[in-house]
């Protein structure tokens, strides 16, 4: 049903779904992530539209992966404290993106996310290696 309704839905789900079923986990964090860029990317373009109804689901999704990436970080981790904070104003931005979108914000957040999914991804195959 949600293919006749929102293909593109139905698409980003179902490769979402093949992603994590497929994962181990250590790639749970890379998945949360790459799933938070992409739907940040939604969020642009649903805003630039004026979409409304797509917005509202876009941003529940983008505030449901904050949420999984704050829940699975170590907490004995060297960076635990500062993803916390990271991780903690990024849900805020979101929030407050209820009433009104910061597109430069958003745009900034994303990069910011970018540059942590290299990072983690980086640390994954020095990890591999070794």
């Amino acid at each position: 049903m949600l293919a006749r309704a929102r293909p593109g839905d139905a698409y980003r789900e179902s490769n979402f779904d093949v992603r994590l079923k497929a994962s181990g986990r250590d790639d749970l964090v890379l998945i949360c992530l790459d799933d938070l860029i992409e739907n940040l990317g939604v969020l642009q373009i649903t805003e630039s539209r004026g979409d409304r109804a797509s917005r509202s689901r876009t941003l529940t999704r983008c505030v449901t992966a904050l949420t999984a990436l704050e829940m699975g970080i170590d907490r004995e981790a060297e960076l635990a404290s500062s993803l916390m904070q990271f991780y903690g104003a990024a849900k805020g931005l979101l929030l407050d993106s209820i009433r009104a979108i910061d597109l430069p914000q958003i745009e900034q957040l994303r990069g910011d996310l970018r540059e942590i999914a290299a990072a983690f991804r980086a640390a994954k195959l020095a990890t591999a290696a070794a």
